[in-house]
């Protein structure tokens, strides 16, 4: 930990996260410092005389002009022009805590970091949810996940999106976009090696996606991955969110197993708190066999079917369309499924890649997108 800041304009090493490699088996030997500039970019490695500065720079031992000699001013020029260093009295990216990992993938918790970072300089509330953070509160075994997942306020999460767009990422395109369906955003990576997903609600829970991230949010603890503090839920709020995850109905998975049932009862049982949280989130009605082991019946009362059940239950694509279709107000039917059938080309060839089309083509790959969904329909059919 640094030393207080000092006043008056000082050298500030700055960043979107930072981590303390040495000695990690991820990188070369001489790897010191894995950090994220301000500016747009991945990445970079310190080493030598430049990790040794930047680290005098964390630490506050020096940081007047007068307390460097020629070469080391000539590097603090670079580091500034690489988006590491300022001179000035303040910096909201400022880096006072320098460590070594706390996550199975360095990488990872650098994403982790840089989200927090891009969603704070926008004053947009967030909270990620599942991830390590389930394996740090107690709550899993299994300590990496493969992609990010970021809560937002509602109605700023394609602001988020955009966002990260900018920093590295690409957005999966999705013919529900803008429908009450879309719960949330995938963003496929360019430079960096972890997918995102922004997320604007979690499937499975029957209050308001405003009333659901507001309660999550107001209970949120924080974490500090790579130097930057990280919200994600409270015990309690996780253990529910991760069991209604758990049990979420796949399309064509077929009904709740028995592994996957325990697996979520599991989850809830390590949080005293989870059968409160719970009822205050409308995820009794998903979670309601899981919670009979742990609270009387009488407190499993509470009703209603999430919105976004009944067609993830359906057993194939084609059906669990026409579900999601008819959640949606009349007025916008037409046109949504207008959009669905005959889809935009980044749409279409997306849905070719999924179904493992090598197609390039966006009008080949909009009739072979018809054609696999009448073979669903019409082969349910006839097989009910």
């Amino acid at each position: 930990m640094s030393s207080p800041a000092r006043p008056g304009p000082q050298w500030i090493p700055i960043a979107h996260g930072a981590l303390d490699v040495r000695g990690s088996a991820f990188f070369a030997a001489e790897a010191e410092i894995l950090v994220v500039p301000v500016d747009a970019g991945p990445p970079v490695c310190l080493v030598g005389d430049g990790a040794a500065l930047w680290r005098r720079l964390v630490d506050g031992a020096a940081v007047g002009p007068s307390a460097f000699d020629d070469e080391e001013s000539a590097l603090l020029d670079e580091l500034r022009a690489a988006g590491l260093a300022v001179f000035a009295e303040t910096h909201p990216a400022r880096i006072v805590d320098l460590r070594p990992p706390l996550l199975t993938s360095p990488l990872h918790e650098l994403v982790y970091a840089l989200i927090s970072r891009v969603a704070a300089a926008r004053g947009i509330p967030c909270v990620f949810v599942k991830g390590p953070a389930l394996h740090l509160q107690g709550l899993r075994e299994r300590e990496h996940s493969g992609d990010v997942d970021v809560w937002c306020d509602p109605s700023r999460c394609d602001e988020l999106a955009t966002a990260l767009e900018e920093r590295g990422w690409l957005r999966e395109p999705d013919a529900w976009w803008g429908t009450s369906v879309h719960h949330s955003i995938t963003l496929a990576p360019t430079e960096w090696g972890c997918e995102i997903d922004v997320h604007r609600r979690i499937p499975g829970l029957t209050v308001t996606d405003d009333e659901a991230f507001a309660i999550v949010a107001r209970d949120a603890v924080t974490m500090l991955y790579a130097g930057v503090p990280v919200p994600v839920p409270s015990v309690d709020a996780h253990a529910v969110l991760a069991a209604v995850t758990l049990v979420r109905p796949e399309i064509g998975g077929g009904p709740r197993t028995h592994e996957v049932s325990a697996a979520a009862r599991s989850v809830l049982s390590r949080a005293a708190g989870a059968p409160v949280r719970a009822r205050e989130l409308g995820a009794v009605p998903v979670l309601r066999e899981e919670l009979r082991s742990l609270v009387p019946e009488d407190d499993l009362a509470d009703g209603g079917v999430p919105r976004d059940w009944t067609w993830r239950a359906q057993p194939d694509r084609a059906h669990a369309y026409w579900h999601a279709l008819r959640t949606e107000p009349l007025r916008i039917r037409v046109r949504l499924l207008l959009r669905l059938a005959w889809p935009s080309d980044a749409v279409a060839l997306a849905s070719a890649r999924r179904a493992g089309d090598p197609l390039t083509s966006a009008t080949r790959a909009r009739l072979r997108r018809i054609r696999r969904g009448l073979r669903e329909w019409l082969g349910r059919s006839s097989s009910g």
